[in-house]
Formats: C-alpha cells, sequence, structure tokens
C-alpha cells in the first residue's frame, strides 16, 4: 500500500546561535533534514547544498515494485557522495569553508515502502500511539561508549563529549557512505525528523509527550519551545510526519533554516559548485552582487578605512617611550648608562625620539653640573691657603 507524509517543518536559531546552520525539506513522498557544521558560514554551506542534492531522491522514481528498494538505496548512496564531492571541491576552492560538513537525514516513501538514510547524530523517531522508538543510531562518540556497555544512555545525554561525530557528510575525500533502513511502518504512525538542538536537550520522554498532540502544527511548535525553555544552544530544527495510506494530495514542499534564502558564496566556491552540481548551482547560489562568505560587511568596510587614522595620535609610539622607569634609578647607575638604559624604549622604527633624549639630555646635563661646583670650590680654598702661606713665609 502507497503511503504518503502530512507534514510540519519548524526551525529555530535557539537561545545563543545568530544564523542558522540546519536546512530541512518536506514533501509528500520525503523527508530531509540537515544539521550543518563549520566555521564562519561553513555550516550553512553545507546542509544547503546537502539538502538540495537530497532532495531529487523521489524524481522520475520507476514505478516497478521489484527494484524499488533497490533503486532507493542506490540513490541515497549516490546523493552522498555527491554531495560530498560538492563539498570537497568548495572546500578546496575556497579556504573559509575546509572542514565543513553536515548531518544527514533522508526518509523516501515509495511503492509501499519506506526507505531511512542517515549519518550524523540528527535523529528520526517513529511514534505508534503512545510509543515512541528512536529509528536511527548516533554516530556518535559517545553512543559507541553506550553500545560497548561503557555508558549508560542516561549519562550518554549528559557526556560532555555527546556531541563528537564518527561520521558525517563532510569535505573529506572517501569518506562513508549514509546507513541506509528499511522502515516498517504504517498510517497512523507519526515520524519525527530532528537535529540535536532537540533531542540533546529533551529527554525522549518528553519528545513522545509532546510528539503526541493530536495538530501536528501544533506539536511541531510545541517541540522547538520546549527546547527554548530549557535553553538549548543549538539551532533547533524538527520536521513532524503524519504517515498517511493515500495518494498525495499536491500539497507542495516545504523548506526551513537556511535552505530557504539560498548562499552568499566566494567567486571560486561559486564556480566549484557550477562545475560540481550544474544542474543545482542556481538553486543554492543567491543572486549576484550579494556579500560573499567571509568578506567583511559594509559597516566593517567603512570601520575598516576609518580605523587606521592617524591624526588622534600621530606619534604612537611616544607614550610607550615617555614612561620613565627605565632610566629612573640614576642615583645607581653612573652616567654613561643612562643613555643606554634610554634605548629600549625607543620606538623600533628610526623614528626621532625627542622627548624621551631631550628628558635624558636635560637631567645628564644637570648631573654635570652638580659635580662641577665642588670642584670649584675646591680649588678656590686650595689658592686661598697657598696664598696666606705665602704672606706668612
Amino acid at each position: 500500500m502507497e503511503v504518503t507524509f502530512r507534514f510540519a517543518v519548524r526551525s529555530d536559531l535557539g537561545t545563543v546561535r545568530t544564523n542558522n546552520e540546519d536546512s530541512a525539506l518536506a514533501s509528500s513522498n520525503l523527508l530531509v533534514l540537515a544539521d550543518g557544521m563549520g566555521g564562519h558560514a561553513a555550516g550553512e554551506v553545507a546542509s544547503t547544498v546537502a539538502t538540495r542534492v537530497f532532495a531529487q531522491l523521489t524524481d522520475e522514481l520507476p514505478d516497478d515494485d521489484d527494484t524499488a528498494v533497490e533503486d532507493v538505496v542506490s540513490r541515497i548512496t549516490h546523493a552522498g557522495r555527491s554531495t560530498r564531492s560538492a563539498l570537497q571541491q568548495m572546500s578546496d576552492a575556497d579556504p573559509l569553508l575546509e572542514s565543513m560538513g553536515t548531518t544527514l537525514l533522508a526518509v523516501v516513501s515509495h511503492a509501499g515502502h519506506v526507505t531511512v538514510g542517515h549519518i550524523g547524530d540528527s535523529r528520526v523517531y517513529a511514534l505508534r500511539g503512545s510509543s515512541l522508538y528512536q529509528v536511527t543510531t548516533d554516530h556518535t562518540h559517545v553512543q559507541r561508549l553506550v553500545d560497548t556497555g561503557q555508558l549508560t544512555p542516561e549519562k550518554a545525554r549528559t557526556h560532555p563529549y555527546r556531541a563528537m561525530l564518527l561520521r558525517s557528510l563532510d569535505d573529506q575525500p572517501g569518506g562513508p557512505d549514509l546507513d541506509v533502513i528499511a522502515l516498517e511502518i504504517e498510517p497512523g504512525d507519526r515520524l519525527l525528523l530532528c537535529s540535536d538542538g532537540l533531542s540533546d536537550y529533551l529527554a525522549p520522554e518528553e519528545i513522545g509527550e509532546v510528539l503526541a498532540h493530536p495538530d501536528r502544527e501544533e506539536a511541531a511548535e510545541r517541540l522547538i519551545d520546549a527546547a527554548l525553555r530549557v535553553g538549548t544552544r543549538d539551532n533547533v530544527t524538527v520536521v513532524v510526519a503524519d504517515v498517511v495510506g493515500e495518494p498525495s494530495d499536491g500539497v507542495p514542499p516545504e523548506l526551513a533554516g537556511a535552505v530557504i534564502d539560498g548562499l552568499e558564496l566566494s567567486e571560486p566556491a561559486s564556480a566549484a559548485l557550477r562545475e560540481t552540481l550544474p544542474a543545482l548551482a542556481a538553486l543554492i547560489v543567491r543572486e549576484p552582487g550579494l556579500r560573499s562568505v567571509g568578506e567583511p560587511t559594509v559597516e566593517n568596510e567603512v570601520s575598516a578605512a576609518v580605523e587606521p587614522e592617524p591624526e588622534p595620535d600621530p606619534h604612537p609610539a611616544e607614550p610607550v617611550a615617555a614612561e620613565p622607569e627605565p632610566v629612573e634609578p640614576e642615583p645607581v647607575a653612573p652616567e654613561p648608562v643612562a643613555p643606554a638604559a634610554a634605548e629600549p624604549a625607543e620606538p623600533p622604527v628610526p623614528a626621532e625620539p625627542a622627548p624621551v633624549s631631550a628628558a635624558v639630555e636635560q637631567r645628564h646635563s644637570s648631573d654635570q653640573r652638580e659635580s662641577v661646583v665642588p670642584a670649584v670650590l675646591a680649588s678656590a680654598l686650595l689658592a686661598l691657603v697657598t696664598l696666606a702661606m705665602w704672606f706668612i713665609l
């Protein structure tokens, strides 16, 4: 029996982030969620590219039931490799995108079968009645500790390394393919795709309770609100999908997160994208004339133009050189040491250290005058004594 999805998609920045690196897409027979990672805007790039590539999974699927599952598995694997190749080419072209990557969830319904592809720590849950099941297994260091009995699931939720991924869809050549699962679901079930901005902050019991709300739109809103209430520090994205046993009624796809607005790419990255994914480049890249990734904003450009103005401080080295500490201990050092002591205070460039040198010279002249006075008095006294003795004799 053919099954399709009725869906609600929501995404939020969270309580800390200023940009959204999550992307999501939902249609009647395809659900996709990606949680990007990387410096600058690289996470947004990775999740957007992956979402657009995987959006093609259901294009022109054959109607043959015998080959449906094999065909979808092959398409999922190929989409993952195409995404990885594009990310690799883009990061090679633009160093600002280096080490970018994304998690990826893809749920495909076709010819009575539902197939799930996944990599990373974003999750697929299935709700049947009042029971919640976790469909995917996280590709994380903490999950490996749980699988080997070294850590309990309860402690894994608060482990400091719970976000350490072992696998992702990244820009490294020869990386792993997505895991693929055949999912047994039926009409009346509800699916949840979520980023770790939700699953890291809410216990499965809380997720199941909120997900069970009869209205899927309300359920999606409440899941986001629940994550925000407990202070999720990550972007949080959810796709809530009801499984129905009827053909699609032409509901248009829905997007959420970074994939909505497209990307601001540098010209080298855009060229690499056009070369590797020519059919998708127009959907992924924004119109020309917008700021490229990593370029300064207009405000920063103005600030950079104003900041170097030397007028308020025409002699930057003077405040440092004017400090008297290196030459103050004059009574301890003999006169020839004082000029040498002043040298470290001079600026490294051949500038004229007038204030410091003048002060030092004045002190040296004063010292010399003070040492001359006793010598003159002694000579005068000696002359008087000599004259007195000459009269006596």
